[in-house]
């Protein structure tokens, strides 16, 4: 059964359940991306490919797609020399990404992390990194995507940097996405913030809504979407990866099915969560299986 949306995200988030897409790097690597390249470029370079992997996530259902960003800010770019071309990738991506939509769904701006550290562990100031995260959300919304979507972001402080530049640079939903360790004593993020801080910093500063995503399977974000849940009501999403990552004939391979994944998330769904999808791993089989879960026919 495929569900039409209507009206903003948030709101539909409100009516039912929100799938999202899965893994782009992952869809990339298996058409061909090495490793030492960026795979922002492909918006450029290989577009067809880029806009494919969006088609086949919105025929598996999604009613969301991702834009092909993650890595699309100036600080990540410089290491491929084309930080000055921030602007064009990322309009690149969102008109992917829009191409590839049908009537009804939705695109997210995908702002992942700055690939650098901030002061005074590193050398980089929470204003500068302010302002390298409003530079690819402006990018974003000239695009016209529907809202942004910060994810992967392993330090609070540089999460809180990314949305106070996205709200500047745009008047759309800004959702950030946190990403923690499991301990023997709870979650935490590299950092060593709790879920419950960041939650609370994140509403305090603005954000529509709030989640977590990579580095834990489906299996141990159960647990940690319910902690989530209880800390916030805000918007909830939650996108794990498929299962662990291990080495296979030289290539990192996931242990997890589609089917075990998607019983995973529905039991998500039951603890509260709203918006759901897949990260490292997860392909348009993992967001088929999702589907099925969520919308039986």
């Amino acid at each position: 059964m495929m569900m039409q949306s209507d009206g903003d995200i948030l709101t539909l988030a409100k009516k039912r359940v929100v799938l999202f897409d899965g893994a782009m790097g992952t869809m990339l690597i298996g058409e061909g991306l090495s490793g030492g390249e960026a795979p922002e470029m492909w918006n450029i370079q290989r577009p067809e490919t880029v806009r494919s992997v969006h088609k086949r996530y919105f025929d598996a259902g999604s009613d969301v797609a991702l834009t092909n960003t993650f890595g699309g800010n100036r600080l990540k770019l410089r290491r491929a020399k084309q930080e000055k071309a921030v602007f064009e990738i990322n309009t690149a991506a969102v008109e992917l990404a829009r191409s590839a939509s049908p009537p009804g769904r939705f695109v997210a701006g995908d702002i992942g992390p700055s690939g650098e550290l901030l002061a005074p562990v590193g050398t980089v100031t929470p204003e500068t990194m302010e302002d390298v995260f409003a530079e690819q959300a402006d990018a974003l919304a000239s695009g016209g995507v529907d809202f942004i979507l910060i994810e992967t972001m392993f330090s609070l402080q540089e999460a809180v940097a990314a949305l106070r530049g996205a709200r500047r640079a745009c008047n759309c939903p800004v959702v950030v996405s946190i990403t923690y360790e499991s301990k023997s004593r709870g979650f935490f993020t590299m950092m060593g913030e709790t879920p419950e801080t960041c939650v609370k910093t994140l509403q305090d500063e603005g954000a529509d809504g709030v989640g977590t995503n990579c580095t834990l399977a489906s299996g141990e974000m159960i647990l940690l979407a319910r902690v989530l849940r209880e800390s916030t009501s805000l918007p909830l999403i939650v996108e794990p990866n498929a299962g662990k990552p291990f080495l296979r004939g030289g290539k990192t391979v996931y242990d997890q099915t589609p089917e075990e994944f998607a019983r995973d998330i529905h039991s998500m769904v039951e603890a509260g969560v709203d918006m759901v999808g897949g990260c490292c791993g997860t392909t348009p089989e993992f967001i088929s299986a999702v589907h099925r879960a969520l919308f039986p026919k």
